[in-house]
């Protein structure tokens, strides 16, 4: 998370989505930032909550400010989350998954029940609190040149993001059902994708 007011935005790490990358790029050129638990991946209600109230003593109002973050298409953020969760480094935690295909780590997501498959919901992290304001600009993930070109405009400098913490490559394997049934428990999450900036 990037609390930036005074150039002009707020930036909401979503998981999977490249935020590291983002917030070491952006570092040198904003005020301040949260990079470790439980702050790093703050959802936006708990933005609006706690934080925004605190920028608004500070003299910072939330029509000074426009609150961003990157949205994966879906299903490609939970192979995202499975890739992560294979990692070697993991075995013998409850949230390795390196002993299950994806199609089994898809089923034991939507069902909710296996610890290694709990990782949230995108749609979660950017609701609003209830009457609150949305999220100013959700930009797609593969698009992400275009928010690094909306940062760059507000830090009044050119940012190089490059790409870190990848996952292992592991081979994408869905059963036409499990994807059916993925896309359908998606929906609230493709209905923000489908309407973020780089459609």
């Amino acid at each position: 998370m990037i609390l930036a007011p005074g150039k002009g935005f707020v930036f909401l790490a979503i998981p999977k989505t490249a935020s590291t990358s983002i917030e070491r790029a952006l570092m040198p050129h904003t005020h301040a930032y949260f990079t470790g638990n439980p702050f790093k991946h703050t959802r936006y209600s708990e933005f609006q909550r706690f934080l925004q109230p605190f920028l608004a003593s500070k003299g910072f109002p939330r029509d000074s400010y426009e609150v961003v973050c990157v949205f994966r298409e879906p299903i490609d953020w939970l192979f995202s989350w499975y890739r992560y969760r294979t990692r070697e480094e993991l075995k013998g935690y409850p949230n390795y998954c390196g002993h299950v295909s994806f199609e089994e780590f898809a089923r034991a997501y939507i069902e909710g029940k296996e610890r290694f498959a709990r990782v949230g919901r995108p749609s979660r992290f950017v609701r609003p609190r209830k009457g609150g304001r949305g999220v100013d600009l959700i930009f797609r993930y593969e698009r992400i040149d275009l928010l690094v070109e909306y940062l760059c405009e507000k830090v009044g400098r050119e940012v190089e993001v490059e790409i870190s913490n990848v996952s292992p490559e592991r081979e994408f394997s869905l059963s036409r059902e499990r994807e059916q049934a993925l896309r359908e428990f998606f929906l609230p999450e493709y209905r923000i994708y489908e309407k973020a900036i780089g459609a």
